[in-house]
């Protein structure tokens, strides 16, 4: 008996030290509640992102099976071959039945939700062959005939599109237009029949939403059966058990929804020896990963291409946001006659003009893996070397520029033909010793390179006529033996007191 008060102080001794209470215990309940309220509060969001998801997917399934449809009735539209024609048209139809089953009403469906992947389980079911795709069309373009249809009937038609949806226009190579019904709600989908480059016809798919809905419902009646039933038990359950969890709880929800806000600037401060303990630890450290590369994100995410925001993740200690000296090539870009060309259109032409070619280089310079270093009206600046430096930097600056010019010729022959607007645009490139870090100030700071290389990388873009890339002689020494150049005669630039050798690019060296 003298024993007993001592075991008993070893043992609050022992708990105080480290005994572990089991979480589990006391929340076991609790979390069915909880899940049930998250699943609540994001039902909504996951039914539109389904959605979404789903209908792109069933876009781009129609939009294979049109072009398939197209590409294997080319030759039959050119040879007459009606048969042919037919059989195509009716295999990219889903099977009648599954019509039929597509325009039950929605309360049918949700009792045959219910019944068939709730109560039994069990049975087999079956794939519907192009499920959604209702009609397929072939019209020939001279003469505006239906030359083959799943729809025998409409064969020799003129035809019409339904109420709301436009014609292919020339060029196009896929249209995807929404439209309704009889109270149904379709796509029609159209691609062109093309041979020996020209368009001899058009392939039309009626595809019916309904294949959407029927996923999404089948889902929503789910998650709403699970969440009534969770949400039942949990009240149930939190009753009993809500004023020992309430607590610790309310402060990780609190962190969690900061965070949720994009507030990764927290730290919660529960000393707990149990599982909140631990999910208190893995929260703050958590959050202060996500800080640190929120930054990094914040930084350069619209600056850099996605492969090399990967590689800077990886390894923050690659970049350097302080002052640094470092070798980079500067490529800078300019639109001519921007001037003449915003006083003569409308704001929102100019705008639509200017982003179209600022997209076009944007997407050159992400392709190469350089900086996006800014836009300055028309103009565009792009550095390599920071922040991933590349052996390669200076070749791809050049390939670069090399890419837009050739882009911008494709694109101005496609304006061209539309009677739209054109511009040219002047390239400059250069090599040498910068200084690259965050430079501004503490309202507004921007990651850039500054030296007298990029000043001249400036000059040479500034000189370099409209559909013309001047690169420098130190880019050239890096470059020549893998692109072949044409030199210029040497031009003066200002803050150079000699004349400034320059070359333009030809073509790669095979």
């Amino acid at each position: 008996m003298p024993k007993k008060p001592a075991a008993d102080a070893a043992v609050s001794q022992k708990r105080k030290k480290g005994m572990r209470i089991g979480l589990g215990l006391k929340f076991s309940f609790f979390v069915g509640l909880l899940l049930t309220v998250i699943m609540v509060t994001i039902s909504v969001f996951i039914y539109n992102q389904q959605r979404e998801a789903l209908s792109k997917e069933v876009k781009q399934r129609a939009t294979a099976i049109a072009d398939n449809l197209a590409n294997n009735a080319a030759e039959a539209l050119t040879t007459n071959d009606e048969l042919t024609l037919f059989l195509l048209a009716r295999q990219a139809v889903q099977d009648p039945i599954a019509i039929e089953e597509a325009e039950m009403e929605l309360w049918k469906k949700t009792l045959e939700i219910i019944k068939s992947d709730l109560l039994d389980r069990d049975e087999k079911r079956d794939t519907v062959k192009n499920e959604g795709i209702l009609e397929a069309i072939v019209v020939r373009k001279k003469d505006g005939r239906i030359v083959s249809a799943s729809d025998i009937k409409k064969k020799d038609e003129i035809y019409s599109p339904p109420p709301g949806v436009t014609p292919l226009k020339e060029g196009e190579d896929v249209k995807i237009q929404e439209y309704s019904f009889k109270g149904k709600n379709y796509f029609d989908v159209s691609v062109p029949i093309r041979a020996l480059g020209n368009d001899i016809g058009e392939v039309h798919l009626t595809v019916a939403q309904d294949v959407i809905e029927k996923v999404v419902l089948a889902n929503a009646v789910k998650v709403l059966l699970i969440t009534l039933a969770s949400l039942i038990l949990g009240i149930f359950f939190s009753i009993i058990l809500v004023n020992f969890m309430i607590n610790p709880i309310k402060y990780l929800v609190e962190g969690v929804k900061k965070i949720g806000d994009g507030i990764y600037d927290v730290h919660i401060n529960i000393r707990s020896r149990d599982e909140i303990g631990d999910l208190t630890d893995a929260f703050n450290t958590t959050a202060k990963s996500l800080q640190e590369k929120e930054l990094l994100k914040g930084a350069f995410s619209t600056y850099v291409s996605s492969k090399v925001m990967e590689e800077i993740l990886k390894d923050p200690k690659k970049l350097s946001l302080h002052g640094k000296r470092i070798k980079a090539t500067m490529l800078f870009t300019d639109i001519r006659g921007f001037t003449s060309m915003s006083e003569n259109l409308e704001p929102e032409a100019v705008v639509s003009v200017i982003n179209e070619y600022l997209t076009l280089q944007t997407d050159k310079v992400f392709k190469w893996e350089g900086l996006l270093d800014k836009y300055v009206g028309d103009c565009v600046m792009a550095v390599y070397g920071i922040p991933v430096p590349h052996d390669d930097d200076s070749y791809r600056a050049v390939r670069t520029a090399m890419d837009i010019r050739e882009s911008t010729f494709k694109l101005n022959a496609i304006r061209e033909r539309r009677g739209q607007q054109t511009v040219g645009i002047g390239i400059g490139v250069n090599t040498g010793d910068v200084v690259s870090g965050n430079m501004g100030s503490p309202q507004k700071m921007d990651y850039t390179v500054i030296g007298d290389h990029v000043n001249l990388a400036a000059r040479l873009e500034a000189n370099a006529p409209a559909g013309t890339v001047y690169v420098s002689h130190s880019t050239y020494l890096e470059t020549k033996d893998r692109i072949i150049y044409e030199e210029r005669e040497p031009i003066m630039v200002k803050g150079k007191k000699d004349p400034v050798k320059i070359y333009e690019p030809v073509k790669l060296i095979e």
